[in-house]
């Protein structure tokens, strides 16, 4: 199977989803990352310019990758936190992408989260969520033939850490949690960055030897937190899990008519498959 995660930063796919990504490497899938900004606002330290903040999280990302066996990143190099800005170009770059490399599963952020400030996050959900549904219309960005790729519609696409619907996909990461705190360990800048949510009373921008020793506690601490919470989701089966919303794509649409109608009618939700 081929899986691209679609995503806005060079972190986001290892905090949410580094153990699935890690387990289906091992499973013998073929996994890519495409990496839509380039990450050049991520940061506290006022001395640092944005082109050298984003060859570090680029060369970050690169070290993640390789954690995991995946393949060398795509990045698409839109502007951080400016992706909404650029719709069309961003839309008919994944299609060329999922075109070029026809995924059968598309990984990507949930945009339809209320609390969701970060635009970017909403944008590449939403884009990537069109460009799936789209990429199988010859007539969409003709040129792509030209160059002989041909229209490639996804099986389907999974949001990452869905709030507004109950998860339908939860993958066993009990074995490759190890694996997920390595690679998100390589976005040294990130975990730095974000030093007060692994070690209360951090400050991220003058953080001692002894703080910086400490990250990788924290930060193990809190993602174990999150992972058994969400395995606690299947009902005692699995220690440890990442939660999807998985949706059927089709052409131009989502295919999921049918589960709609059910819970409009009050079918109870059934319990999500373990992966």
């Amino acid at each position: 199977m081929i899986i691209v995660f679609t995503y806005a930063h060079p972190d986001d796919a290892e905090f949410l989803a580094g153990g699935s990504l890690a387990k289906w490497v091992e499973d013998g899938h073929d996994v890519y990352a495409i990496c839509a900004t380039n990450g050049d606002l991520g940061t506290r330290d006022k001395f640092i310019t944005s082109q050298n903040l984003a060859n570090m999280r680029k060369n970050e990302l690169k070290e993640a990758m390789k954690v995991f066996g995946a393949n060398e990143p795509i990045f698409l190099n839109f502007p951080d936190g400016l992706i909404q800005k650029h719709p069309d170009e961003l839309k008919e770059q994944l299609v060329y992408w999922f075109r070029k490399l026809k995924p059968n599963r598309i990984v990507t952020l949930d945009p339809w989260k209320t609390y969701e400030p970060h635009p970017d996050h909403i944008s590449i959900g939403k884009i990537a969520s069109e460009a799936a549904v789209f990429s199988c219309f010859p007539l969409l960005y003709p040129d792509h033939l030209k160059e002989g790729l041909e229209p490639h519609q996804p099986k389907e696409i999974w949001f990452m850490t869905p709030m507004e619907h109950k998860p339908n996909r939860l993958v066993d990461i009990s074995k490759t949690f190890n694996k997920k705190i390595e690679a998100i360990l390589c976005h040294r800048s990130q975990v730095e960055m974000l030093a007060d949510l692994f070690v209360e009373g951090a400050d991220p921008t003058h953080l001692s030897d002894e703080i910086k020793k400490k990250l990788r506690e924290g930060l193990e601490s809190l993602l174990n937190m999150v992972a058994q919470a969400q395995g606690s989701l299947s009902n005692g089966k699995i220690e440890m899990a990442e939660a999807f919303y998985a949706l059927k794509v089709g052409a131009g649409h989502f295919n999921n008519e049918q589960e709609i109608i059910k819970e409009m009618i009050g079918f109870p939700l059934e319990e999500p498959e373990i992966h």
